[in-house]
């Protein structure tokens, strides 16, 4: 129950994506789904450090993003427009009642098959979902090169960027 309520949250962040007009809104939106898909995807796997990382990663991404929004777009105010909301909210609600119910029926059905079968199914998706075969001897070396391409990366641009020419956004001074 707890995965069909979150499931019909991230449905509802994202009808509200779609219709936010404004960046930094935008961006609140993204780090809310962002920490919505990891505390998921931590439900499911044996740790959190998969979910962890990833959210670090869109986390300094969103900074970056952050950062020349209001560099490039920083006297624009935000409104939160009231029929916007109320659509959301219908949308919403409409969405919560299809998942409700498909959940009962598909529960229904569930109840009627064989409970070694069900069994059999989730030790195979929990076996096959564990992530510690990523660190593993025959995956180690993407993991490996995947570090040392990224950090190489890093300092290709930070070697690009020239200092001298300060940031974006000039002091008016």
């Amino acid at each position: 129950m707890f995965m069909l309520t979150f499931t019909m949250f991230m449905l509802m962040i994202n009808t509200l994506f779609i219709m936010m007009n404004h960046p930094l809104a935008i961006t609140l939106l993204i780090i809310i789904q962002t920490m919505m898909i990891c505390i998921t995807t931590g439900s499911i796997s044996y740790s959190f450090w998969f979910s962890y990382i990833l959210f670090l990663i869109f986390l300094g991404g969103m900074l970056v993003l952050f950062i020349y929004i209001t560099s490039l777009a920083s006297n624009e105010m935000f409104q939160l427009p009231v029929k916007t909301m109320i659509i959301n909210f219908m949308m919403s609600i409409t969405i919560i009642l299809t998942m409700n119910y498909m959940f009962n029926h598909m529960l229904s059905f569930h109840m009627y098959m064989n409970d070694s079968f069900m069994n059999k199914t989730i030790n195979i998706t929990m076996e096959n979902n564990n992530l510690n075969q990523l660190y593993n001897y025959p995956n180690f070396i993407m993991t490996i090169i995947t570090i040392m391409y990224l950090l190489i990366t890093l300092i290709i641009i930070v070697k690009i960027t020239s200092f001298q020419e300060g940031p974006l956004r000039h002091s008016s001074s």
